[in-house]
């Protein structure tokens, strides 16, 4: 694990109290903000706008967004997730560990940020060459995707701390690597939140530091929980879901004291009642659909040529980390190639996602069932055209999916008309905005 240093504790209690002080102060100003209230109510001719300013200053809020507070939920209930693995291959999660057990939320990190993330920290790890890195390996800003107030986020990679035996082991992976692909951990990829805007639901301030999990037990491996995590329904107890690493077929499951367990695969996993819509789109990148047109689900990924959109949201970080010209290897001898699986458990379909010697980014069904609700066949091939011209639809295409599958899942549109929400998704200069409405 890394060591957090002294200076990051000494920063972290200056911040405790700042965050003290300020409740303090917001204290006394909140009589204020309410007769600023009353006196716009009174006074309809004031100056709204100055009123309006004057309350943001007073009383900085939290982000309000639909799925913060249900994130919020699984932090105060501390939920865990109880695996299962049939294979030693797993660093992480070992066929008869100790404890079986590992928290959801690891480090306190926001789990729908850290999706956002994790395509670049992926990248920066498996990065081998960085003069085919097309980012700043000292810092990359990323934002939280529930909104433009929200938390932005700095990606780096640092070398790792000297230490002989780790860099003698490197040196002889790295001695290897020119027979034989192996990773290299040959550096520390690290997040630091720069900015909290508005304010985080979750709990995160400015200046918090946060590791990408690479061997540490007793916290989620990052790959499973990209994929697993949007499946994961807190009002449900038949929640399981498999690491896309089909080889150690390692399966998780939610841990709730209070209430039983049922281990219960749920075979439609691909349906959605939900709608999405593009409002806008800067930069200067291709993008297969209509601005401000609401589509399905199903038409949205048909447009974007995608089969299944489950697959392709796991498919995409190494997709991204080819992008990169990083090595991937992962399942396969093949550097331009990682084998992933389908979470749904009941069918556990494998593909094969590559970059070919033509530059194409595709994935390939290796293994399928004859009940995938999507009816993917063998060496079915999905091919991302114009991947790189379109890199920012399609990333944020990634980040949509978890806010779709979470909506699927929400009762909040039961009794209202429908539930929406807003999604931005950046990538330095270049952004696209996303509606997303469940319908009833």
């Amino acid at each position: 694990m890394l060591a957090v240093p002294h200076y990051y504790k000494l920063k972290y209690f200056n911040q405790t109290r700042l965050h003290n002080a300020t409740t303090r102060i917001q204290s006394v100003f909140e009589p204020i903000t309410n007769f600023c209230d009353n006196l716009q109510k009174r006074l309809p001719f004031l100056h709204k706008s100055f009123i309006s300013d004057m309350s943001k200053i007073i009383d900085k809020e939290v982000l309000n967004h639909p799925l913060c507070a249900r994130m919020a939920e699984e932090k105060e209930r501390g939920l865990k997730l109880l695996y299962g693995a049939t294979d030693n291959r797993c660093r992480y999660h070992p066929l008869n560990s100790e404890n079986k057990q590992v928290s959801l939320l690891s480090q306190g990190m926001c789990p729908t940020a850290f999706l956002n993330l994790y395509p670049t920290l992926l990248a920066l790890h498996c990065n081998h060459d960085q003069s085919k890195l097309k980012m700043n390996p000292a810092g990359e800003i990323i934002s939280c995707p529930l909104g433009s107030e929200g938390v932005s986020f700095r990606v780096y990679s640092s070398k790792i701390k000297f230490n002989i035996w780790v860099y003698f082991k490197n040196f002889l992976r790295w001695v290897l690597n020119f027979v034989y692909p192996v990773e290299i951990p040959d550096k520390d990829v690290l997040i630091e939140a720069v900015d909290e805007g508005k304010g985080c639901a979750v709990g995160i301030t400015r200046g918090q530091d946060f590791y990408f999990n690479l061997d540490q037990k007793d916290e989620l491996c990052p790959a499973a929980f990209t994929s697993i995590y949007p499946y994961l329904d807190i009002e449900k107890k038949n929640f399981i879901a498999g690491c896309p690493d089909y080889r150690t077929q390692v399966t998780f499951s939610i841990l709730d004291e209070s209430t039983d367990t049922k281990h219960v695969n749920d075979k439609l996993c691909d349906q959605y009642n939900t709608r999405v819509k593009l409002k806008r789109a800067m930069g200067g990148f291709d993008f297969p659909v209509q601005i401000d047109q609401w589509y399905s689900v199903d038409e949205l990924v048909k447009s974007s040529g995608i089969t299944c959109y489950t697959s392709f949201h796991i498919a995409y970080p190494y997709f991204y980390v080819l992008y990169h010209g990083g090595q991937l290897a992962f399942l396969s001898p093949d550097r331009q190639t990682a084998g992933i699986c389908c979470p749904n458990t009941s069918f556990a379909v494998q593909y094969k996602v590559t970059k070919d010697s033509q530059g194409t980014y595709k994935y390939t069904c290796i293994k399928t069932h004859t009940d995938c609700p999507r009816g993917i066949g063998l060496n079915d091939e999905v091919i991302m055209d114009n991947f790189e011209n379109s890199l920012p639809y399609y990333r944020g295409l990634y980040e949509i999916y978890t806010v779709i599958k979470k909506m699927e899942l929400s009762h909040d549109a039961s009794e209202g008309s429908p539930l929406e929400v807003e999604i931005t998704s950046t990538n330095g200069d270049q952004l696209t905005e996303w509606s997303i409405r469940r319908d009833i």
